[in-house]
């Protein structure tokens, strides 16, 4: 391994980091990548195992005397909770220090309850998943809400869409409840960021993420970071307006945007003008899987307009993949097809030559995977892991 010099790594956070990606995993790995001496990164290693978040284990490889010891990142070492909102329903966990999910569960919700039943809700169902495990574990909250958020202030920013949410400062709340930082974010960035972390790492760093459920909207990775805009706006692509949409009034305010004509919650409505008695999209799926033609219309008709917007998306953006998710996407085929054959037929050829429009692999739970790495992200940075102030307590206090 190359030697760097002892200041470019001087810090407990960044041998963390060494640890986490395996780039080294004994003390004397540690000392040859950051040229620090022997007691400095015994120093470094024993604060990080007091902290538990590295562990010891003796089962390296020998080259004829004892193993050498090596360190492995304590997933074990605290938790995080996390919940994906959407419009009527929650996935909510604990995860573990990796983000894996150690218990989880969904919740129909209305969030357009406000944030005075929905985060009680969430909160409780916190503690009931926690269990017997002590609060003091818990090391951060992550939240996605179905609403534009100033992630940096953790405020929802929503007035037209979800008006009894406008302004809430969410972390707040929840930190009189729970230990750690709180962050919060749009629910489909976490969700882009999840379906991303787990499928798409080091694969394809520029993605478009769009969800298709009862309303529209987009999480974008640029880069391999998401891309949130000037104030959290970014991706609002479900108020993007389409030709011939029919003079449909939005939500927003506006006329024929996609949301309004495309979504789940506009297909429920076109087929019961349509004198189709269908209350979910269940009902909807049993149309289709009988071959009900104006089903099929409503649609291809759905995709079609769908796949104007993601066109001019794709050559804004130039993704190398669009990953349709939600309800609508997930279950409906032919609504995915419709998509990509406006894509390539609309956008322009660079843009589509090596473009991949697949639907979500994860489903409902990219949404809790992304949550989780928007924490982890930040607690386990190296500038966190050595800032004043962020050694938690390790005493077996039970939650309340």
């Amino acid at each position: 391994m190359p030697r760097r010099p002892a200041a470019a790594l001087a810090t407990s956070g960044e041998v963390l980091r060494l640890i986490r990606t395996g780039e080294a995993v004994t003390r004397a790995d540690i000392g040859r990548v950051t040229g620090l001496s022997r007691p400095a990164v015994s120093l470094r290693v024993t604060e990080l195992l007091d902290r538990e978040l590295v562990v010891e284990d003796s089962d390296g490889p020998s080259t004829g005397g004892r193993p050498p010891t090596r360190l492995r990142f304590n997933a074990a070492g605290g938790v995080v909770l996390v919940a994906s909102l959407g419009a009527s329903r929650a996935q909510i966990a604990v995860c573990d220090l990796a983000g894996e999910p150690l218990a989880r569960a969904a919740l129909d919700i209305d969030v357009e309850e406000g944030p005075d039943i929905v985060l009680p809700l969430v909160m409780d169902t916190w503690d009931d998943l926690l269990g017997e495990r002590p609060v003091s574990l818990v090391r951060g909250v992550g939240m996605g809400v179905p609403a534009t958020v100033e992630f940096a202030a953790g405020r929802t920013e929503s007035a037209r869409i979800m008006a009894n949410w406008t302004g809430v400062a969410i972390p707040p709340i929840i930190a009189g409840r729970f230990p750690g930082p709180v962050f919060l974010d749009n629910d489909v960035n976490v969700i882009a960021i999840g379906e991303h972390r787990a499928v798409y790492a080091g694969e394809a760093d520029d993605l478009l993420f769009i969800k298709v459920s009862t309303r529209i909207g987009s999480g974008i990775i640029a880069g391999g970071e998401i891309l949130r805009g000037a104030l959290g706006a970014a991706g609002e692509i479900g108020h993007i307006p389409v030709r011939d949409g029919g003079g449909v009034l939005c939500r927003c305010g506006n006329v024929d945007c996609v949301d309004s004509v495309a979504s789940g919650t506009a297909i429920l409505r076109d087929l019961r003008a349509r004198g189709h008695e269908v209350k979910t999209l269940a009902d909807v799926v049993s149309l289709v899987r009988a071959g009900d033609a104006e089903t099929m219309t409503v649609v291809r008709n759905a995709a079609r307009m769908l796949g104007e917007v993601v066109a001019t998306s794709v050559n804004l953006l130039n993704p190398s993949v669009v990953v349709l998710g939600g309800d609508v996407a997930e279950t409906f085929q032919p609504l995915v097809s419709g998509v990509r054959e406006v894509v390539h037929r609309r956008s322009t050829a660079l843009s589509t030559r090596n473009l991949r429009i697949e639907r979500s692999r994860l489903g409902p739970g990219a949404g809790i995977t992304g949550c989780a790495h928007m924490v982890l992200d930040h607690i386990l940075s190296p500038e966190a892991i050595d800032s004043p102030g962020t050694h938690p307590p390790r005493t077996a206090r039970t939650h309340l």
